[in-house]
């Protein structure tokens, strides 16, 4: 099993910052561009950490928007709007966390 490879990112503003590591790491995981309404207006680039190896950003300066079924909330700084992960509540993918890694800084530390 390859070594897990620990990141930073942040939103645009840097009032959410979060730290996260991927075994195998990002040069050998399949980046998803999910096709659901909001991720492909937006964008997004997505990798999967399990929760246990993501930090996440202080709960004040997040705020979640749900939407059609409400079972994945998308998370946004609350200041600048930056999109940075969301969450399942569906069983089945509630150990993951879905992180828009357009905003990781890929550096190790």
């Amino acid at each position: 099993m390859a070594e897990a490879k620990s990141y930073a990112g942040s939103c645009h503003c840097g009032q959410v910052k979060y730290t996260f590591s991927l075994s195998p790491p990002i040069e050998e995981q399949e980046v998803v561009q999910c096709n659901c309404s909001i991720c492909h207006i937006n964008g997004y680039l997505l990798v999967y950490p399990k929760i246990d190896d993501f930090e996440f950003p202080r709960e004040d300066s997040v705020k979640a928007y749900r939407f059609a079924s409400e079972q994945v909330p998308h998370y946004f700084c609350r200041n600048c709007g930056t999109s940075v992960y969301a969450r399942s509540t569906i069983p089945q993918f509630s150990h993951l966390v879905a992180l828009n890694v357009v905003l990781s800084f890929f550096f190790f530390y």
